[in-house]
Order: C-alpha cells, then structure tokens, then sequence
C-alpha cells in the first residue's frame, strides 16, 4: 500500500493466561499496529478480548469457537471458525444420521470455556433431536483413569463416545487419546478438530481408529489442486490442516481492512470488517461476518476419518469420510521400500 510492504509482529503467549494478558496489554500500546490475528484458543482468547475491545483494536482469532463470544459479543471481535452451535450440531448430526447412534458419553474438560460451551450446546443438540447422555466425564484431570472411565462406558450398554478436549491447557487431549486406545475399536467414537492432530495418528493401530469421526473446519483434499494446497505442499512438502488455513483466512481478513482503510485510524478498520458488503474468499470458503456479533456467517464443516496409508508419516493420514479409501481421494499409498 502506497509503496509500503505489509510488517508482521510475531508475539507467543504460550498458552498460559497470564502471559496472554501480558501479550496483549503490550501490543495495544503500540499504535503502529492496525489489528490482531488474535489466539487460537477460547481459553485465551477470553482472556484477551476485552483488553483489544476497549482499546478499539480489531481481533481476528482463526480457532475460537465458544458461543460465549456470541452471546457476549464485542465490537471490535471477529472469527473465522464455525462457532460451537454449528459444530455441536454437525456432531449430532454424524451419531444420529451416520453411525444411528442416539446414546453417548461425553469426555470434556468442564473449566475449559471451549470444551464446557461444546459440550452444552452438544447436549441440548442432541437432547432436541431425541438423543440421550448416558454421563459426562471430566478427562482434564492429571490422575484421569481411561481404563476405568471405558470400563464405565462398557457397563452402560450400547452407546457412542463423545471427545472434546480442551485447546491443549490441561491434559485432556493425552486423556483423550489414552480413550481411543482402551476404548479398543469397540465404540464408536466422534471428536471434535483437536483429535485432528498427528497424536492421533501416532497411535498407528488400524483396529483402535477404525471407528472414529472427526469433525473439522477444513482439509486440504477438499480443494488439492488449490493455489493454497499446492503452494503449501511446496513450502512444507506436505499438506497442512485446518489451523493453517483458517489462520491464512484470518490474515486475509485483516489484510483487506487495512487495504481498505487506508491511512485512516485503526479503530476504522472494525467498521470495514463489520460492514455489510464487506467479503473475503478464503482458503475455507466465502467470508462474511454475521450483523452486531463479529460471528461469521457460513462455515462449512468436514467429516474425517483415518485410514492406512503406508508412505505417510506414521503409516496412516486423515482424509473426509466420504472417500471410502486414500485412493479414492487421490493419494498414493504405496511404499516406497
């Protein structure tokens, strides 16, 4: 713009409460910087929007799903991601009508302000549509047992678990993934996008995965001939995931407010972003926000399984549930050995 590159600040709050505030409290002082692409999870998300709000500082987060930003919106907040009704009902959505499931078990972490928000509006979810919670386990706790904790699971009958750790500030995704083990292929099991993480494919057991969905905001075999994809797969010799794209969509977001703005005062940017014609097409779809909320109006979701695929990294990769195998989705599987 007018001659000028776009400069970047770099800042890590190491997903710790405190050392978020801190981040933040630092960068709103600094009247060289236009907007934020804030924290990826709830948790320090909330920790930190108030301090960018009353400071008229636009926040994009890519990863914060709580509906308590809906619920409690600020002017000067916007996400890229689907909120927690969208995704909770998505969930639904796979017990009732893929795998014809209408009782579970919920593992979530109930003082994490993303897990507890999904795990309520799951159950109202699925309580609407006639499902039935069998119980709610805390799986935040260090001293979690998933040995005991799928033992009661066997004891209750036929039913689905439910997975929604945390963004990684307790030990809930470790928990998580010591459920799948012991769960061993019996129950099906559906998670949200933290169960999307290469921890899971780690577990390289074909019998333990077999029978787990994950819904996630995006995959890069939904558009791999992409300019994104490809130029990715360039960069890192790989595919990325969601959060890659989602927070590339929330730069462009912010990268457009400050195009458009110009060399006005940064707190013009928010009217930008809020404004009705206002339109990004992102890596993840059309961007557009919702009036009054800074929620995002539409947002695809994809369902995703694991499947064996030999040349990958620990043998086995991701890809949607639509595909019945990697090949169908246009991998090659062989082994280069």
């Amino acid at each position: 713009m007018n001659g000028k590159g776009l400069k970047v600040i770099i800042a890590n709050d190491a997903n710790f409460e405190e050392k978020a505030k801190n981040v933040a409290n630092t960068i709103v002082k600094r009247s060289d910087i236009l907007g934020v692409i804030a924290s990826w999870t709830s948790e320090m998300t909330m920790a930190t929007v108030d301090i960018y709000n009353q400071n008229q500082l636009v926040s994009v987060s890519p990863g914060a799903s709580t509906s308590e930003l809906t619920d409690q919106p600020r002017k000067f907040f916007f996400r890229i991601i689907a909120t927690n009704h969208l995704r909770a009902e998505a969930m639904v959505d796979v017990l009732m009508n893929k795998i014809n499931q209408n009782r579970a078990t919920i593992f979530y972490n109930p003082a994490s302000p993303y897990s507890s928000d999904y795990k309520k509006r799951f159950k109202e979810k699925f309580l609407e549509k006639g499902g039935y919670i069998v119980d709610s386990i805390n799986i935040s706790q260090s001293n979690f047992n998933a040995k005991s904790a799928i033992q009661k699971v066997r004891n209750s009958g036929k039913l689905a678990i439910v997975l929604i750790p945390d963004g990684q500030v307790s030990d809930a995704l470790v928990n998580a993934l010591e459920v799948i083990k012991e769960n061993g292929g019996q129950n099906w099991i559906v998670g949200d996008s933290s169960i999307y993480s290469p921890k899971t494919l780690k577990i390289g057991q074909p019998q333990l995965l077999e029978k787990l969905i994950v819904t996630v905001n995006w995959h890069p075999l939904r558009n791999p001939k992409s300019y994104f994809s490809q130029t990715t797969e360039q960069l890192w010799g790989g595919s990325v995931r969601d959060r890659t794209a989602l927070s590339y969509d929330a730069a462009q977001v912010l990268i457009k407010g400050i195009e458009e703005n110009g060399e006005k005062h940064r707190r013009e940017i928010k009217k930008i972003l809020a404004g009705e014609n206002f339109r990004v097409d992102g890596v993840t779809g059309k961007i557009e926000f919702k009036p009054g909320t800074g929620d995002r109006k539409k947002h695809p979701l994809e369902l995703i399984k694991v499947v064996r695929c030999d040349n990958q990294v620990f043998n086995f990769v991701f890809i949607p549930e639509k595909y019945s195998k990697p090949e169908d989705a246009g991998l090659n599987c062989l082994s280069s050995n």
